[in-house]
């Protein structure tokens, strides 16, 4: 802290207002205009770091060139002898996070509030600027009763919004841009799609603004919830308490909330000056009166589309008293989701988001709002005997109504030919106009043998629990399949991508494995070589055990040509990339995987990689720790936080990250993750005792000499984790195929043998 007296350039400090994450806040004092100011200093500890000091100029800039009443002034920003300052006026009052602590605003108060609050954003809207973390805390109430909006340091430039305008009005769009993916802002009052990581609009600070009305009248956060996944969870999918909200403000106010928090962007208020305007008109009338944007808004989020051209196929619910019939719900969803995402003009939510949808009666409007789809597809499924029962509806998730209803009673011996039949009627009652070549696809059969069809659901079933038992299991049932129906395609497919599976999450020995897979998916493409999964299965072996780049690059450019809705092979070809060091383009792969898959845990992770290997930790972590908020126990997400923590010299974080994840399981790859970090942080003692265990595990499971090498690499060791990379080399292991890009290793890229190591990869 600052003493009284301490000149900082020009200023001198009078005594301290307050603290935060990014500093201190001091009174000061301009001698030269003899004015009382606020002097904002960067922490000490944030002085040298890039990031830090660049959200901190980006603040600066981005309020200096938002002149508005209800924005904060800045009158100057420097640095002085090290320390980094923002002159701002100083203000006298509260936050409107105090305010509310002491009790709700009455609802005419809170919507003058709320109108101040829009014209300040509709002034950054106009100069291309977006919030991306408007709350209470950055908002403050003055003691002569202004509104001013703070902390402009996670500001975004838009470039839709740049391009409405001259070249002279806005500031130059390096200090706003995000890395794509970035998830910025604060739990709570984040839009969906900042949740989602995805590009932002204006929209974005009008359904922060809307949480923020909501919290003004009932003093509490609309979508708050025990746990952070639980928040998420809420705001991607629960409405907003409208009773609590009804107890409190008149029906037109409640209708102005609402249409802020709408899931859509596109449902919401799409202009926060019409947003004040609208406040405005009704917090200065005597009567509550429609307001005609509000009407707007209303038949807004009543509108549908003239095409529906995205659809979630939600699991079907078994109804059936007999678990081993989970296969025939499961397979049978799968089924229409693999028919329908082969249609280029249709985007399909992949298998991994919509089953977390698993036995829960899901609101089709809510699921549609959360996933960005118009169209949600539900089923009951009920095997009597050898009869299948199965009700199937279309929603369309926009204003509710059904679009298709049907029962379909059929011999469980028609399960073939019902699939084709359900895929068909789908995209007829979706109005999509298909080339011949598109209907062929979908009435194309994959099988004609309802013995061989069923085994090969019950493959897939077990090859999507991930378990080395579940993955044994399910091999078994594909190879039963393939001798039921040796021309069975998709058998083959699902063969390879259990071997697959085996070498590289397991982790079996590759030679035992992947040249299994290699043929299993050769056999697929020569079968049918218009099989999209075979192509994806086929390029995962070419580069993490062939390394055959050119190879692998080609098979999954063939996936996605074949299938543009799988998001495996965008996942696959992205993680690729992160190994070739083409950072840029791996980030749009799983973005677009992502996009596909928003739910997908390991896609989360993925999403991480460019940045983890670029040597960007701060983005890195980001990025672990979202895909940590849709499931606080998922053990990758532990792991690759705990990686980049320790790469930032945040030891003690990243010890804590890898305990977590082994409460959960004790894997080699985590355990060469801790000792590497141990090692890094001078703790040779711990890191040899890591090392330690993995030589007893050796005895009884394949344990990759790649992961002891990054141990030895940490320590220092270098002959001996040469000699480790080495026999990870002969070995053909996985995690070869990351020598490049891995940083863990880059005290030995200087190292002859290491270059030699690296060129014979190629």
């Amino acid at each position: 802290m600052l003493p009284a007296g301490t000149r900082i350039g020009p200023y001198e400090v009078l005594g301290l207002l307050g603290e935060g994450g990014m500093g201190q806040v001091y009174r000061g004092r301009d001698p030269r205009l003899g004015r009382e100011i606020a002097i904002k200093v960067l922490a000490k500890d944030s002085a040298h770091d890039p990031d830090s000091i660049g959200r901190f100029e980006r603040e600066a800039r981005a309020v200096a060139a938002l002149s508005h009443p209800n924005i904060l002034a800045i009158h100057d920003f420097g640095s002085h002898d090290g320390t980094f300052f923002v002159v701002t006026e100083l203000l006298e009052g509260k936050t409107l996070r105090k305010r509310i602590e002491e009790a709700p605003l009455n609802w005419r108060k809170a919507v003058d509030v709320g109108a101040e609050i829009a014209e300040g954003l509709a002034a950054a809207h106009s100069k291309s600027v977006v919030h991306r973390d408007l709350k209470p805390e950055n908002i403050f109430l003055t003691a002569d009763g202004r509104v001013k909006i703070l902390d402009f340091g996670l500001a975004q430039h838009d470039p839709m919004l740049a391009a409405q305008q001259d070249e002279g009005d806005m500031p130059t769009a390096k200090w706003f841009q995000t890395d794509p993916g970035t998830v910025i802002g604060t739990l709570g009052y984040m839009s969906p799609e900042q949740l989602r990581g995805e590009v932002v609009d204006p929209t974005a600070d009008i359904f922060s603004l809307g949480c923020v009305l909501f919290e003004m009248v009932t003093a509490k956060k609309p979508f708050h919830r025990q746990s952070g996944a639980a928040t998420i969870a809420a705001i991607l999918k629960e409405d907003l308490p409208r009773d609590e909200l009804a107890a409190v403000v008149p029906q037109e106010v409640q209708r102005i909330i609402e249409g802020c928090v709408e899931k859509s962007a596109g449902a919401r208020f799409q202009s926060a000056r019409d947003l004040s305007l609208t406040l405005r008109a009704i917090g200065s009338s005597s009567s509550i009166m429609k307001s005609p944007l509000l009407e707007q808004v209303t038949r807004r989020r009543k509108r549908g589309t003239s095409s529906i051209d995205s659809i979630a196929v939600l699991p079907f619910r078994n109804v059936t008293n007999d678990p081993n019939a989970e296969y025939l719900s499961e397979g049978i969803t799968e089924g229409i989701i693999n028919k329908l995402s082969q249609l280029p003009k249709l985007k399909v939510m992949a298998r991994s988001t919509v089953f977390r949808y698993r036995g829960r009666d899901a609101d089709a409007q809510a699921v549609g709002r959360e996933l960005r789809v118009r169209a949600v597809l539900s089923g009951r499924l009920q095997q009597i005997g050898e009869r299948l029962l199965i009700n199937v509806e279309l929603v369309d998730s926009v204003d509710g109504s059904q679009l298709w209803g049907e029962t379909y009673n059929r011999e469980l011996a028609d399960l073939v030919q019902l699939q084709e039949e359900m895929s068909g009627e789908i995209a007829d009652k979706l109005r999509l106009r298909l080339t011949g070549a598109e209907k062929k696809k979908l009435r194309k059969r994959t099988t004609e043998n309802t013995e061989a069809y069923q085994l090969y659901l019950k493959g897939r079933y077990h090859w999507n629990k991930r378990t080395e038992e579940s993955l044994k299991r399910g091999i078994g049932f594909f190879r039963d399949a393939i001798d039921s129906d040796p021309s069975f395609a998709s058998a083959y497919a699902g063969l390879a991508d259990s071997f697959v599976s085996l070498a590289t999450n397991v982790p079996l020995l590759p030679q035992d494995t992947m040249p299994k897979a290699k043929a299993a998916a050769q056999k697929a493409i020569e079968i049918d070589e218009s099989l999209a999964e075979a192509w994806a299965s086929l390029g995962a072996v070419l580069w993490w055990y062939d390394w055959d780049w050119e190879g692998a690059e080609s098979a999954y450019k063939k996936a996605i040509e074949l299938n543009p809705n799988y998001a495996t092979a965008h996942d696959g070809y992205g993680m690729l990339l992160c190994a070739r060091g083409r950072f840029d383009e791996a980030i749009q792969q799983i973005n677009r995987a992502a996009d596909l898959d928003p739910l997908s845990l390991i896609i989360g992770v993925h999403a991480g990689w460019p940045f983890f290997f670029a040597r960007d930790y701060e983005s890195a972590v980001r990025r672990f720790r979202k895909a940590l908020e849709l499931d606080e126990h998922f053990i990758p997400a532990h792991g690759w936080l705990g990686l980049a923590l320790g790469q930032q010299r945040r030891y003690d974080e990243a010890v804590d990250a890898f305990r977590r994840a082994m409460e959960v399981e004790r894997s080699p790859i985590l355990l060469a993750m801790l000792g590497h970090t141990y090692a890094i942080a001078g703790k040779s003692a711990e890191a040899k005792r890591v090392l330690q265990v993995l030589h007893e595990q050796e005895e009884t499971r394949y344990v990759s000499h790649y992961d002891l090498a990054v141990i030895n690499a940490g320590l220092g060791e270098k002959e001996e984790a040469m000699n480790r990379l080495q026999r990870a080399y002969d070995d053909r292991s996985s995690w070869m195929v990351f020598l490049e890009v891995d940083p863990r290793l880059d005290g030995l890229r200087d190292e002859v043998a290491f270059r030699r190591l690296t060129a014979r990869l190629h």
